[in-house]
């Protein structure tokens, strides 16, 4: 107990009167449940207020505008960011007069469960007659949620469909990824229809296309369909083409992290044209409204019909003169008729802070693409100390925050409320002005006159003809 209260005093002794006119804006922080702690997300305009690399120029104050114990918030244990899981798999086959386009065909289903709920068999036919047994497409795993560790269907062609079993995984759905083996070049139309019961279905992707093509030593693949957070549940994949079969098919859903994890946010670059030192036209420069590591990009091309390979270049806040290659792609955008298809994002990279982009070509590009930035929030931990409503304080020349020991009092709450406790996750409010854009202008150089230098070197100089002058004193009494 007296080690316990020795943190919190020490904790306690950091607060200061913090002077809101120091900082640039403000944000309101109302607590709407009781905890010892909070935690707040970066958006994107407090990135664009803070003017250091490091994140520095930050406070929080409470109601009495004295500031409270505060820090950059780490993950005592990160969980998987947009977990990917794979699908339990059901094939139904499509009778012998369905045409290819048959996607809303009444399907006689015979299902069996287990007692979690868990799909354990499917018998399934597209027709009344006799149904035709369709075992899942694997045994328990403990990576799935859904109970079951999906093994690759031997293959899927325009006369089958696939149920997916997605209800056990309590999570919305951000895409659905669709692989198959590399050996087989395809371009596959896929719908996708959901249903809580397996009897009565909704559309929820009219037409996606997955592809993946090989010539002259480049590769065009796009993989995942967009589910745009749909609700958990049984999924059935319908194939509309008449293209070859897709051997050793293997499906995954890609669910939000954990909601007290950050999640991957995309943000739109601001195009600034060609670079105009490139002569040859095929570097384009980009912006962002605040420095922000890159986890993730989404380059989609503006003219239909047109492959490129491109390189990817940032200039870090740290260094701004650097250039540094994050990655090299080949962007495509496809269109026939009324199909429209892209190269996915690039989901998993890892870029210094930067604030300006480029794209480079290795061929010449009509029309600037757009680029989408994936970017990981920070987040920041304060202590509940005085009365609320807190303020967060960003954007300053002059003051700069240091971080209190928090961790050692996390660890303490989390060994009294248990390894899984973190502080609730609380929303930032609108933005005001606290001491405005002047708080961002760097203080003046102070400025020394002319004659006090010199003064200054005729004092120093004075100095030390009387220090000589009592040196040869000395001696001359000496001799």
């Amino acid at each position: 107990m007296k080690k316990w209260l020795c943190i919190l005093l020490a904790l306690s002794a950091t607060a200061a009167h913090a002077a809101a006119n120091d900082y640039a804006y403000a944000w309101t922080i109302v607590p709407d449940v009781g905890g010892p702690a909070y935690q707040v997300e970066l958006t994107p305009e407090v990135y664009a207020a803070l003017t250091t690399s490091d994140l520095r120029d930050f406070d929080v104050v409470n109601n009495a505008g004295e500031s409270v114990p505060t820090a950059i918030y780490r993950q005592a244990a990160a969980a998987p960011r947009n977990p990917t899981f794979p699908l339990p798999m059901f094939t139904v086959p499509a009778a012998e007069s369905e045409t290819t386009a048959a996607g809303d065909d009444a399907i006689h289903l015979h299902v069996e469960r287990g007692p979690d709920g868990r799909l354990r068999s499917l018998d399934a036919a597209t027709t009344a007659p006799t149904p035709m047994p369709m075992p899942i497409s694997g045994t328990g795993g403990a990576r799935n949620p859904g109970g079951v560790a999906a093994r690759p269907l031997p293959q899927l062609d325009n006369r089958s469909k696939i149920i997916l079993d997605a209800s056990r995984l309590h999570a919305p759905l951000l895409s659905l990824r669709i692989d198959w083996n590399a050996a087989t070049d395809a371009t596959a139309h896929f719908g996708i229809s959901a249903s809580e019961d397996l009897q009565n279905w909704r559309s929820i992707v009219g037409n996606a296309a997955a592809t993946r093509l090989t010539q002259d030593g480049n590769t065009l693949e796009r993989h995942e369909i967009p589910l745009d957070r749909a609700p958990p549940t049984y999924l059935m994949l319908t194939r509309f083409d008449n293209g070859p079969a897709l051997p050793n098919l293997q499906v995954s859903v890609t669910t939000p992290a954990g909601a007290q994890q950050p999640e991957q946010r995309w943000i739109a670059a601001t195009s600034d044209g060609v670079d105009s030192s490139d002569t040859n036209g095929t570097t384009f420069l980009y912006h962002l409204p605040a420095p922000l590591a890159a986890t993730g990009t989404n380059l989609q091309l503006a003219d239909d019909n047109t492959v490129a390979r491109a390189q990817l270049i940032y200039a870090p806040s740290a260094d701004p003169k650097a250039r540094l290659a994050l990655a090299s792609m080949v962007a495509f955008r496809l269109r026939d008729g009324d199909t429209l298809l892209s190269n996915d994002p690039m989901r998993n990279v890892a870029a210094q802070r930067a604030r300006d982009w480029r794209v480079t070509f290795s061929t010449p590009v009509t029309h600037a693409p757009a680029l989408e930035i994936g970017y990981t929030p920070d987040r920041i931990v304060f202590l509940a100390q005085g009365g609320q409503p807190y303020r967060l304080l960003a954007g300053s020349a002059k003051a700069h925050h240091a971080d209190a020991p928090i961790d050692v009092a996390l660890a303490q709450w989390r060994s009294s409320n248990g390894p899984d406790w973190k502080p609730p996750l609380i929303v930032l409010g609108a933005r005001t002005d606290a001491g405005g854009e002047s708080a961002l202008i760097p203080p003046k150089p102070v400025v020394v006159p002319p004659w006090r230098t010199w003064l200054l070197w005729g004092v120093l100089v004075a100095a030390a003809a009387i220090v000589g002058g009592l040196a040869l004193s000395l001696l001359r009494k000496q001799g």
